[in-house]
């Protein structure tokens, strides 16, 4: 049961993590235009502050189901004497998911921050290009995100 809501914890947050990556590329950003040039930079750094603080719990909820999930596949594997051998569904699932949070984190770290810096010195340029390398790593990310969950459903198969 408890191995049950764990997985349960761990997709919900890739949900609304993959899900906000969506929601952003494919809706919110597309819909700038109706806004003045100088507003939309400024929406899009206060859409993704939030996002970014939901992002974080979702990753924190993720690396705990994910470490508890294999703390339990381990210790059943140690139980009925037998040897733990990780999926390799797994370990690329722990490999992009890791890849993930790096560029979370140079995104929210980085470039989140040069564009907050650019928006209160009223430099246009160069928020302009930094929310375009923003969006680029959003590709990047959301593109992982979905290998992620097509290896998670592949992997439950094999």
């Amino acid at each position: 049961m408890l191995y049950a809501v764990l997985k349960l914890v761990h997709l919900l947050s890739l949900v609304v993590w993959i899900g906000g990556m969506f929601f952003t590329l494919a809706c919110l950003r597309p819909s700038l235009g109706v806004l003045d040039a100088p507003t939309r930079p400024r929406l899009m750094s206060a859409v993704l502050l939030r996002f970014f603080a939901i992002v974080n719990a979702a990753i924190g909820l993720v690396l705990v189901s994910g470490v508890s999930m294999l703390w339990i596949a381990w210790r059943a594997a140690s139980a009925a004497a037998g040897g733990f051998s990780m999926p390799l569904s797994w370990i690329v699932m722990i490999v992009l998911g890791a890849t993930m949070m790096a560029i979370f984190g140079h995104l929210r770290g980085g470039l989140h921050r040069r564009l907050q810096a650019a928006l209160r010195a009223q430099d246009a340029p160069a928020a302009a290009s930094l929310l375009a390398r923003i969006r680029a790593w959003v590709v990047v990310n959301l593109a992982l995100g979905v290998a992620v969950v097509a290896v998670m459903k592949v992997g439950a198969i094999l």
